[in-house]
This record gives C-alpha cells, structure tokens and sequence, in this order.
C-alpha cells in the first residue's frame, strides 16, 4: 500500500509525453560548484540558441542535461536527497543559463519555485515523500496555479480523492514537466487544495498553443482537465492554520527572486554580446580614428552606462537572496507581518531589475549599428524575453502596491480569498 504523498503507479495514463524526451540517460553526481555547472552547460546551450528562438523549439535535449546534471534537485535539502544547495546557487544558475538561453532558464526558474511548494506547504517534512521521489528520479515541475481562476473547483471522487474538470491558462513548464503542481478550489468552496500529479494523467489535454514573441521555447500551454483523478495521496499536506484560504507563504517571494535571475542575466548576456560585437568591428558612425566600435567614446561612455545599470541589478538580487534565505532559514518562526515585509522587498526587487532589463536590452543595438538588425543576429532576442516575462505582471501595479505600503510603513498583506460567512 502505498504511504501518504507518495505518488503510486500504474496509475491512469494520457498519451502526452513530452518529458519522455528529457529523461536522464544517466545521474551524474551532484557537483561541488553548483554555479560553475550552470555556467558549463550556459555555454552548451549557447549553440544553436539562435535557431531555437527563430523556430519556437522547445528545449528538450537541454532539460534532460538539467536533469541529468543534478541541478533540478539543487534547492532540495540533502536529508531529502537533494543537492542541498542555497537560493544564491539557484538564482545564479538560472542567471548564467538566462545569458545564453532565455527560455531554459525561464524553465528552470518556475521550476525551482514550484518544486517548493510541497516544502511551502509544510514545513515540517510531512510532504517528504514526493520530494524523495521527485530527487530519485530528477523531476523537472511545471506549474498549474493562477489563484484568480475562481471557476476552477474541484468534485469528490467517491472512492477518495478529488476530480477536476475546467481549463486553466498559462501553464509555464507543465507541457514539458513530468510532474506539476495544480492549485484547485476545495468542493467546499470555503479553501484551496494543492495537489501534484503526473503530466502524463489521463483527462489532461495540452493545447498547444503558446506562441508568444520572447520565451518561445517555455511552453506556457493552455491546459483543459476533463475528469482528470487526483488521488488522496497526492493532495498535499497544508500545516498554515485550519486550511489555506490565500496565497501561499513565501511563494510568490521565491518567484520574484527567480524572476529577476532571469532579468538580470538576459541583461548580462545582451551586454556580452554587444560588447563581442565591438571588438569585432565598426559600425557606421564610429568615431574618427577608432579602429573598432569597442575605442569610440561615445560607445565607452554609452556601455558603461548600461553595464553600471545591470551591475546595480546584480547587487540588489544578491543583497536581496541574502534576506529571504535568512527568513527560509528561519521560515517556522516568521510572522506575518515578516512575510509582509519579505514579499514587498521582492516585489521591488522584481521591479527594479525588469526596469532595468526593458532598459537596457533593446539599446544593444546602437553598438551594432545597421548589422545587428539582421535577422540572423537575433539583436531583439533579449529584449523579447524580458518584455514577454515582464508582462504578466504590470510594473504600474508593482509601483503603486510599493508605493502605499513605503509611504505609510507597513508590510505587504496578503489578504484571505475565502471569508467566513456571517
């Protein structure tokens, strides 16, 4: 029999296998230097990056090395089997792959704050068995959580357990994860219920139908349930109070963090290459006298602009994964008016560096010059990225929530979805 949390098989299978093509074909040993391996297969995946942009690939074979290399399991505690690595490793990882491969690291950042949420959820390892599962067998997650889909609910299954039926959109990873998280609304309507269940489940229908200008290769697909089983042992434990009636502690905390790792390495990377760009050559307009772009002044005084802007960005995310570890450390004792403040520090966090990747990626271009228009260069692919991600979550509402909340000293409430009748 099958112990609590532990997701069993033979269970009912869909013909979608998407993640069969990112399987391990071997577990490498954890690495000493979590970063230094982001950084080696960063540039892996730098060949090819182009075509996959231009084609909306999506990047199976640079999952299965993710997987292969240890890396999904990084944010793991070791006592689990996980790499037992810290949030500055994650974010980093996700920031050296962001340089060379926008939609991979959008991949693996979702994927290290979703692979939390059973750690979110309780803190006291009584969701254990799936992240054991989940290390063993090097899962990548997706993610099926929107909380503002309010005519998600679930049904009782009559042999326990739930059934879920409705369509839920922007759906980042699942298509290409083996297993997701899926947040539903509790047949009571009075709670939310968390659950993670195989991708491969039968009654889910994968639509096919992300096609956006930047991040083409994250398959954010929409995602209909017809009848889809989630069985008593995959519903996760909840040990917040009676039962979760709103967001989920520090969840969205960790997003920010690893949002920004993307915005902050898409930066990194369109500054690296427009600085390869002017040491190869001129554009039109140099300087009299500069043999290359690189000794114009202007393009100095212009660069260094850009590069103070993105090392700027850089510190506030380290000083900023330096706090919410702190508080992940000491989670069990934090109050909510602790998550308040951590989840305003992010959001500004999130803020700031989006601002400053809009910026900065799109002006690349006047170190190029004409040449780096070319379709072959792929100049816009940064900029894409980051005005793709950036999108779900308008700046204007992130200024004017930090905005109230500075002026009047008082943290981030996140208020309940469910109120007690009466």
């Amino acid at each position: 029999m099958p112990t609590m949390n532990q997701i069993a098989s033979p269970r009912p299978a869909a013909s979608h296998a998407l993640w069969e093509q990112t399987r391990p074909r071997a577990h490498a040993p954890y690495p000493a230097d979590w970063i230094g391996k982001a950084r080696e297969l960063a540039a892996l995946f730098a060949e090819g990056t182009v075509d996959r942009d231009h084609d909306g690939t999506r990047p199976l074979d640079q999952i299965r090395q993710l997987r292969e290399s240890g890396l999904v399991n990084l944010l793991y505690p070791a006592s689990l089997g996980g790499g037992g690595g810290t949030l500055r490793d994650a974010a980093h990882a996700v920031l050296e792959i962001a340089k060379t491969d926008g939609s991979t690291a959008a991949l693996l950042g979702f994927h290290f704050y979703n692979s939390l949420v059973p750690l979110l959820t309780d803190y006291a390892d009584r969701n254990a068995a799936v992240v054991r599962r989940s290390t063993g067998e090097r899962w990548l997650w997706g993610n099926v959580t929107q909380y503002v889909n309010r005519a998600f609910v679930a049904r009782h299954h009559p042999d326990g357990g739930f059934v879920l039926s409705g369509t839920k959109r922007w759906n980042t990873g699942a298509p290409l994860a083996e297993i997701t998280t899926v947040l539903a609304i509790h047949p009571d309507q009075d709670r939310y219920l968390y659950a993670a269940i195989p991708t491969s489940r039968a009654g889910l229908r994968f639509h096919d139908d992300w096609a956006p200008i930047g991040l083409r290769g994250t398959d954010s697909s929409t995602i209909t349930f017809e009848d889809v089983r989630i069985f008593p042992d995959e519903v996760l434990h909840w040990s917040h109070g009676p039962a979760q009636t709103g967001p989920l502690p520090l969840w969205a905390s960790f997003g920010a963090i690893f949002y920004s790792a993307v915005y902050v390495g898409r930066t990194l990377g369109a500054l690296e290459l427009a600085r390869d760009w002017t040491l190869q050559g001129k554009r039109q307009g140099t300087f009299p006298g500069s043999d290359l772009s690189a000794d114009d002044p202007f393009i100095q005084a212009e660069f260094a602009e850009y590069w103070i802007a993105a090392q700027a960005a850089l510190a506030y995310l380290d000083g900023t994964i330096a706090r919410v570890q702190q508080a992940w450390d000491d989670r069990a004792r934090l109050t909510e008016a602790d998550r308040g403040r951590i989840a305003l520090d992010t959001l500004a966090l999130r803020t700031f560096t989006s601002r400053t990747a809009l910026h900065v990626t799109p002006r690349i271009f006047e170190f190029a010059g004409g040449r780096g228009t070319g379709f072959a260069a792929d100049f816009d692919r940064f900029w894409r990225d980051v005005r793709t991600l950036s999108s779900h979550d308008p700046e204007v509402l992130a200024r004017r929530t930090i905005g109230r909340h500075v002026l009047h000293d008082s943290p981030l409430f996140f208020p309940p979805h469910f109120k007690p009748e009466g």
